[in-house]
């Protein structure tokens, strides 16, 4: 049959509406049909940048507070883990969201990607108002808790843990619906308007933070509070940006304002079918940092500090993966959407090989200059010594680490998401939080043995995912009721022919 161009249709008779749904397709379409090495690097590249800008300007936040002490640095470091672990339920519904809108738009059914952005707006705004809440009235209580196994809690960084928790949470009503924004985005293959955001979030927030805790001009110095004021300012403000681009349709998908009051109760099981097992991996994986970080907290200030610095700097290691995870679940979805497994496994292998590529310069850093990165933070030679052995002992995992990324994206892109949380719960605990216990305490080597621990999780997850991810089950995974691709309606693009690549039995199951 002879195939229409578009020069081929009459201009006057599209509709504003008709076009932007042809122009969907078509974004949707090039993406899964362009050079695939040429895809990963167009979808990863603004993904890896928005994670640099992140990484170093939070690094950036942190050395500022870092001038007012260990104890200072101590306190931020437990209240963005506490935060972390607040936005559990936030990262699974990112993932349902993103893995949806990602088949949706792969198949260029733009109305069924408005919807399902639409309902995530909507829950994201409800779980916001709930953390902000819970923040506010629940910060000297939690840390408390955190500080429960030190003989004598340090009672300055408790408090200032409860005033940077208070004044960072009461913004998340706002900061939730930005991340959720950001997944909606990035299953539609947009990574540029993410990217726009966090350079916006990163640069308010860096010069907030630098005149509210050093006091600038008629700004009292406010110190650790100052910071929470900063960050928490910084993301409400991106998030309002961000829902006002979804309402007013600026980018390559919008949402129904209209229906923000109606509650869609099969498309919202949908979304929570696809990320509660996210929501129970990310629940697993904080809870463990939780414990994790109560033991550190158990070591004294210097640990604490130390450990803060070390994560922080770690962090560097995690933009190729994050950049490149961020692309393959996009790509994985989009190319089950357009019924294109074989081509979604090859854009995870080729992902990883990019992001192990970039890594490398991070292993030589770690290793041989993890003083010289310390030494920006504190000049607390204690603290600049202990940081170093944590990152020349994490040196080793970087690879790992990337694996770990990459491939869980990839399976996450694909509605896998059970298998995912089983792995990392596996990894989580019975390897990091149990050896952490093990060599740090039991075996008395500190924040040291926490750090050695940390490195075979990463080993352990690295290779059980990628192992998951070449077994290739995820290929036919529905993950709704009307969602394109997946099921038995997937086929192999490079055979041409699902009948031979389904397990026998499977298919002998029939619809």
């Amino acid at each position: 049959m002879e195939r229409t161009t578009e020069s081929d249709e009459p201009p006057d008779e599209r509709t504003p509406e008709g076009s932007k749904e042809e122009s969907s397709k078509r974004e949707a379409g090039k993406l899964t049909s362009m050079p695939l090495n040429s895809s990963v690097l167009h979808l990863a590249g603004p993904a890896v940048a928005r994670k640099a800008c992140q990484s170093l300007i939070e690094m950036v936040s942190l050395i500022i507070v870092g001038s007012l002490g260990a104890e200072a640095i101590a306190s931020v470091g437990i209240g963005k883990r506490i935060i972390m672990m607040s936005t559990a339920i936030m990262q699974a519904l990112s993932v349902g969201a993103t893995a949806i809108v990602a088949r949706y738009y792969g198949a260029g059914d733009e109305e069924g990607a408005r919807r399902v952005v639409t309902q995530t707006v909507l829950l994201g705004l409800g779980l916001g108002a709930c953390v902000a809440v819970a923040g506010v009235t629940l910060a000297p209580y939690i840390m408390r808790g955190m500080m429960a196994l030190q003989e004598a809690p340090d009672a300055g960084v408790i408090a200032h843990g409860t005033a940077y928790l208070r004044s960072l949470s009461a913004f998340y009503v706002l900061a939730i619906p930005l991340f959720m924004s950001i997944a909606i985005f990035q299953g539609a293959g947009d990574m540029k308007t993410p990217l726009y955001l966090m350079i916006y979030m990163n640069a308010v927030n860096v010069v907030l933070a630098y005149v509210l805790v050093n006091g600038i001009g008629f700004f009292p110095a406010m110190g650790v509070t100052g910071a929470g004021l900063a960050a928490g300012f910084a993301r409400g403000s991106a998030g309002l940006i961000a829902l006002t681009i979804l309402a007013r349709d600026r980018g390559v998908i919008g949402m129904d304002v209209g229906r923000l009051v109606r509650f869609d109760t099969g498309l919202v099981r949908s979304i929570v079918a696809v990320g509660l097992p996210a929501a129970g991996e990310k629940f697993v994986q904080r809870g463990s940092q939780i414990l994790y970080t109560m033991l550190i907290a158990g070591m004294g200030t210097t640990a604490i500090a130390a450990n803060a610095i070390a994560m922080s700097i770690q962090s560097l290691s995690f933009i190729p993966g994050f950049g490149f995870s961020m692309a393959t679940t996009a790509l994985v979805g989009q190319n089950l959407g357009a019924q294109k497994p074989g081509r979604a496994e090859k854009c995870g292998y080729a992902a990883y090989r990019y992001a192990v590529m970039l890594v490398g310069a991070g292993i030589f850093f770690f290793l041989f200059a993890p003083r010289f990165i310390a030494g920006f933070y504190t000049n607390d030679a204690d603290v600049v010594s202990l940081t170093a052995m944590c990152l020349r002992i994490i040196a080793i995992s970087m690879p790992f680490m990337a694996m770990i990324q990459v491939f869980s994206g990839g399976l996450r892109g694909a509605g896998d998401t059970r298998v995912v949380m089983f792995i990392n719960t596996l990894g989580n605990w019975g390897v990091r939080l149990l050896g952490s216990y093990l060599l740090g305490w039991y075996m008395g080597l500190g924040l040291v043995g926490v750090w050695i621990a940390m490195a075979l999780d990463q080993f352990a997850r690295g290779m059980f995912l990628l192992w998951r991810f070449r077994a290739g089950h995820w290929k036919w995974i529905q993950v709704g009721p009307d969602a394109p691709g997946g099921g038995e309606h997937a086929r192999d693009d490079e055979a041409g022919d699902v009948a031979a690549a389904v397990p026998q039995k499977r298919r002998a199951a029939g619809p």
